[in-house]
């Protein structure tokens, strides 16, 4: 059974940017495994974190009912109990 990777917690970030983003993840998107997880790949989350920002954020273009079903389905589509 492969190993499962822990996430990044808050206040270990690598650098100011990656740890705004997970501080910012823990009340803006409520999912700081996803974020901690991408934190691995800073480059990878600082491109990411501005995509969701833009389409999920403060003024966002998707209504939060489409967001949760987004997460939903994700969820369902990849196994994932949590």
């Amino acid at each position: 059974m492969p190993t499962r990777i822990k996430p990044i917690p808050l206040g270990q970030g690598q650098d100011a940017e990656v740890e705004g983003i997970l501080e910012f993840s823990k009340g803006g998107f409520q999912d700081t495994e996803m974020f901690g997880l991408m934190a691995r790949r800073p480059e990878l989350l600082k491109a990411i974190a501005s995509v969701f920002g833009e389409l999920f954020g403060g003024k966002g273009k998707i209504e939060t009912y489409i967001h949760e079903m987004m997460r939903l389905k994700a969820g369902e589509i990849n196994s994932c109990a949590y």
